[in-house]
């Protein structure tokens, strides 16, 4: 694997990064984990997002205090954690990795990745014109964020499942109006996939066709239209 570790300074202490490089020449990616953080089932999606990315980053939002990952069968943890997440810092966070990756790449695009909870803060960073492309998987209250969705100008990826407990038809139709009439914005629905689909780690809720496709949309920007600058 190309994974490598590192610390970046930031406002109230060091921001830990997880680094994955290999052959690619596309975008930069730079991914907020689900509140499991980076198992190494992300670390290995990350290398394979390597062969077409540039460099590809993910942030440890729990890194100041509760650092790495928690096993997927550990839930009380898990919520505990994210219940105590700033999800302003995480913001700030997540554009601090957004300029550290834009220092050794410049004039790079970069796609980000959203998993879980980090769906709607890489949506607000494309609102602040901070990417330009946006994957989302199985991400949460998103339908609680669309205020900005007309800011949100990038082409945009969102994978949901429709035996999501924490993500409800009625989110994804909100979503769906919000970004009605974009032909840069997909919104894909997997059928039986739950949350979590993503987690190869996770036995009860991976669905391997869900993620296949969530990876896919991931490279489709990297190597694509974002990728070759060509933001139409």
């Amino acid at each position: 694997m190309t994974i490598s570790h590192c610390t970046i300074p930031v406002e109230d202490g060091d921001l830990a990064l997880t680094v994955a490089r290999s052959t690619g020449k596309g975008a930069a990616v730079v991914i907020v984990p689900s509140a499991f953080g980076i198992a190494p089932d992300l670390e290995a999606q990350m290398d394979e997002l390597a062969t077409d990315a540039c460099v590809v980053v993910a942030i440890d939002p729990f890194s100041r205090s509760q650092p790495g990952p928690l096993p997927y069968d550990d839930m009380p943890r898990v919520l505990a954690r994210l219940g105590t997440l700033d999800r302003d810092r995480c913001a700030r966070d997540l554009r601090h990795a957004i300029d550290w990756v834009l220092v050794g790449e410049t004039g790079t695009p970069v796609v980000l990745l959203g998993i879980c909870f980090g769906g709607p803060l890489v949506l607000l960073a494309a609102a602040d014109g901070a990417a330009d492309g946006v994957v989302t998987w199985h991400g949460t209250r998103i339908e609680t964020h669309l205020a900005r969705a007309a800011e949100m100008e990038c082409p945009i990826r969102m994978h949901f499942g429709s035996a999501d407990p924490f993500v409800r038809p009625e989110a994804v139709q909100a979503v769906r109006a919000a970004f009605a009439g974009r032909d840069d914005v997909r919104i894909v629905v997997h059928e039986r996939a739950t949350h979590g689909f993503s987690h190869p780690g996770a036995q009860t809720a991976y669905d391997a066709s869900a993620e296949r496709a969530a990876m896919a949309s991931v490279r489709e920007l990297v190597a694509g239209e974002v990728g070759s600058g060509d933001l139409g």
